[in-house]
């Protein structure tokens, strides 16, 4: 009479339980160890300003745009664009601590200077009350983190699903705070500063 050994099969059951645990246990390790910086890092504690910008436009837009830091105050250096160039178009974004999300604010900057004019400075009226902080690190140490996406991944390359684009966070010990930018797509965001805390 023949027939399969018992050790044999439980050789085989545990073979094909660990094949199928094995990789539960390494995904749930996974999710534990992200998790634990939202557990253990506190939150962000300061506001945070970036740049994002949109696709070139040069038949309603003649200027470049460069959002600059001086003495504690926010400022918008508009230049003339070059010749056949293309400037794009920029959005500034504030990244409310608090709600943790991105609120645009409304700028009103000249798509063209005057003939001659090399230079004109735009104070950020809606910040002028606000001192910011001119530094990749805010004072709590959480850091701006740009990320390059695309996905949704392999099935999304499969169908032509796929999208690229640019996404955003603030970083620290491990904890990621993702910043999520309404539409339209923004092709390249650039960290300005850090606001100081209100009352200061």
């Amino acid at each position: 009479m023949t027939g399969t050994p018992q050790g044999t099969g439980r050789s085989s059951s545990a073979f094909l339980i660990a094949a199928v645990a094995l990789p539960l246990v390494v995904v749930a390790v996974f999710l534990v160890a992200s998790a634990v910086p939202r557990w253990t890092v506190a939150a962000p504690a300061y506001d945070f300003l970036f740049r994002a910008d949109t696709g070139y436009n040069p038949a309603s837009n003649q200027t470049f745009v460069n959002f600059v830091v001086r003495d504690g105050h926010l400022v918008a250096d508009v230049r003339p664009a070059l010749a056949n160039s293309y400037p794009p178009q920029p959005s500034l974004f504030l990244f409310d601590h608090r709600t943790l999300t991105p609120t645009e604010i409304r700028l009103d900057l000249p798509s063209r200077l005057d003939e001659g004019e090399t230079l004109r400075v735009v104070p950020v009226a809606p910040l002028a009350a606000r001192r910011v902080l001119d530094g990749v690190n805010a004072p709590d140490g959480y850091a701006f983190d740009a990320r390059y996406q695309h996905g949704p991944g392999f099935v999304g390359e499969l169908f032509g699903m796929n999208r690229y684009g640019s996404r955003a966070a603030v970083v620290k010990a491990g904890r990621v705070v993702t910043i999520t930018i309404p539409d339209p797509m923004r092709y390249s965001i650039q960290p300005i500063g850090w606001l100081e805390a209100e009352g200061r």
